[in-house]
């Protein structure tokens, strides 16, 4: 019986997300609201869950998790940690999107105008992604997924990553609302390397919205590590590709029918 290429894993996530006042109707800017930074993340308990602020948005960490049962009440735990004690007192709620237009008077700070965030890579191409601005009152959030793995290597994490995109990726096309987050992030194959294993990077924080969502990225990130641990191999990338990238959800829908990928299905209110 062969040995699985990706074992012991745990999965976290640092996802942001944006502040509005429901009062003015606008985003407002996280600048001084909650403090912290990527190099200084303020903890909030000691088992590692920290908040920081990025640029104009809020954002925040989880310690790794083992099952879908730790993932979901981690997430949950931040969430209602930075509402109940910092966004709520001042009349702000969260939103769980990908992208938003702020105005102009918002942005006009040094931290609102500070874009550090270093490069990551494409799993296709092997190439840095490029980032184009054309927009500048244009933020977007993420939802970065965290993969650890026992002795972490690189043509496996770039394998995991591929399978990501067929697990994650396409279907994200049909859930996630927002397209304009990849005008400038979260293309197909978007990674980084970890000491840990890998960084997934393209889906936006769309999936913190709820249980089912938080539960679904959790359960599909396993259905790709098995994907790979079973040999799975992927035919058209060209297809998956095109699909992420253009926000192609007649393709994408056509992709979950090739591989027998369920899709979920989401309550409409």
């Amino acid at each position: 019986m062969q040995e699985n290429k990706i074992s012991n894993v745990t999965i976290g996530t640092d996802p942001e997300f944006f502040i509005f006042s429901e009062e003015t109707g606008k985003f407002v800017p996280v600048c001084g609201l909650v403090g912290g930074t990527k190099d200084a993340p303020i903890p909030i308990t000691d088992k590692g869950h920290a908040i920081q602020e990025d640029n104009v948005m809020v954002e925040y960490c989880i310690p790794p998790a083992s099952n879908v049962e730790a993932f979901i009440e981690d997430i949950n735990f931040v969430k209602n940690y930075i509402k109940d004690t910092i966004l709520t007192p001042k009349g702000l709620v969260p939103k769980y999107i990908g992208s938003a237009i702020f105005d102009f008077d918002a942005l006009q700070t040094e931290q609102a105008q500070e874009f550090g965030c270093s490069p990551d890579y494409n799993a296709w191409t092997y190439g840095e992604n490029k980032v184009s601005r054309d927009n500048m009152l244009l933020r977007t959030a993420g939802g970065h997924i965290h993969v650890g793995y026992d002795n972490p290597n690189a043509d496996v994490s770039i394998d995991l990553v591929r399978a990501m995109d067929l697990f994650l990726g396409v279907p994200s096309i049909i859930l996630d609302t927002d397209d304009q987050r990849r005008i400038m992030y979260g293309k197909a194959g978007a990674y980084r390397l970890k000491k840990y294993g890998v960084e997934y990077r393209v889906l936006s924080a769309f999936f913190q919205e709820n249980d089912v969502l938080i539960k679904w990225v959790f359960e599909q990130t396993l259905k790709a590590i098995e994907f790979v641990n079973n040999g799975g191999i992927i035919t058209n990338e060209d297809e998956i590709i095109a699909c992420i990238n253009n926000s192609n959800k007649e393709l994408a829908y056509e992709i979950l029918d090739d591989y027998n990928i369920e899709i979920l299905q989401l309550e409409v209110n």
